[in-house]
């Protein structure tokens, strides 16, 4: 019964992302007709626009690092980009590489507790920096340039998301009443479906266990882990100014930032991979708006998501490829000085 479950379930998922692929194949093709003005480019721009991805790569892979504790940097980096790479391929986007990026990680040896409360604690400081970008676009929204309702309501809509996400991440990091009426929650509704006794300690016990795992991640690192964050996007954000240079725009004011924050947002909808087809047409329009030709900002996407859509896909081939070596070569790891051990871990799996 549950391998019917999980084949309809599969199932489901193939014929969502087949019919969303086909709804936004128009934006796929108009994005690449633009490929003989890639010509246009600056001497140089794909190499640079490269760097700034490898760059924004580095930066993640230094979070993950300080996430987990973990010095194990080229567990990191090679877990990250196959991972990546997969979730560029297959339905789910950001769910299915986190999920894969989970595997990967707990079979290099790290202590599978610690890898899911690291990737949550990664993937919400993540999305908290993204929400936080428009901010640094409040200049062009109060200098009286004119701005687009489009892009001033995902500017909108991005701010209160972000306001949301820190206030439900402070109730949840100080507090545990919070975390403990969650839990209680958890159990009801899992009690529906489960028949006879679990023993599993309780989820709101589980969930202040592996919360304070997190404060003790960030109690020391913290800044660092945000300025990693940081650098993650920025170095994203300026692979796409390069683009947006390299067929002649000079003008990057903060409407392109407000550009790159919804397009960014855009491609989080996991209904194809890695955003593929939305992004396109997310991203082609918000250039529009923000100032370029139709023409000009096809250009632009299409030699932007050369570098930060199709170029890791081969990097997470040889990635994975070299993290199965290693771990054939090396055997499991085990933890180093300064690293999560076992009497860190909480009492069981967060749920």
């Amino acid at each position: 019964m549950n391998g019917n479950r999980r084949f309809a379930g599969r199932a489901i998922s193939l014929a969502v992302a087949a019919l969303s692929i086909y709804l936004v194949i128009p934006s796929i093709i108009a994005t690449f007709s633009s490929w003989p003005e890639l010509e246009r480019l600056k001497d140089g721009s794909l190499l640079v626009m490269a760097g700034f991805t490898l760059a924004s790569l580095v930066c993640f892979w230094i979070m993950l690092g300080l996430c987990l504790r973990s010095r194990h940097w080229l567990v990191m980096a090679t877990s990250q980009l196959a991972s990546g790479a997969i979730g560029r391929l297959v339905p789910g986007g950001a769910a299915t590489a986190t999920a894969v990026q989970y595997r990967l990680l707990s079979d290099a040896g790290v202590a599978k507790e610690t890898a899911g409360t690291g990737l949550t604690v990664a993937t919400l400081l993540n999305f908290a920096v993204l929400f936080s970008l428009p901010v640094l676009a409040v200049p062009a929204l109060v200098s009286g340039a004119p701005v687009s309702s489009a892009l001033l309501n995902g500017a909108i809509a991005a701010a209160i998301s972000f306001v949301a996400a820190a206030i439900l991440g402070a109730l949840f990091l100080f507090w545990d009443r919070p975390l403990q009426a969650l839990g209680r929650g958890i159990d009801r509704t899992m009690a529906l479906f489960q028949q006879g006794n679990d023993d599993s300690p309780p989820s709101a016990e589980r969930l202040v266990g592996s919360r304070n795992l997190i404060r003790s991640h960030l109690a020391d690192s913290w800044y660092w882990v945000a300025l990693a964050s940081f650098g993650k996007w920025g170095f994203d954000y300026l692979a796409l100014v390069m683009a947006v240079r390299g067929i002649g725009h000079d003008d990057t004011s903060s409407l392109l930032l407000l550009a790159f924050v919804t397009a960014s947002l855009l491609g989080r909808i996991p209904l194809t991979p890695g955003g593929l087809g939305f992004v396109e047409a997310g991203l082609t329009g918000t250039l529009t708006l923000a100032g370029l030709s139709p023409g000009d900002a096809a250009t632009a996407t299409l030699a932007y998501r050369l570098v930060s859509y199709w170029l890791p896909i081969p990097l997470g081939a040889l990635a994975y490829g070299l993290h199965r070596a290693r771990l054939g070569r090396d055997g499991i790891d085990t933890p180093r000085s300064g690293e999560l051990g076992t009497a860190d871990r909480p009492a069981g799996p967060l749920v």
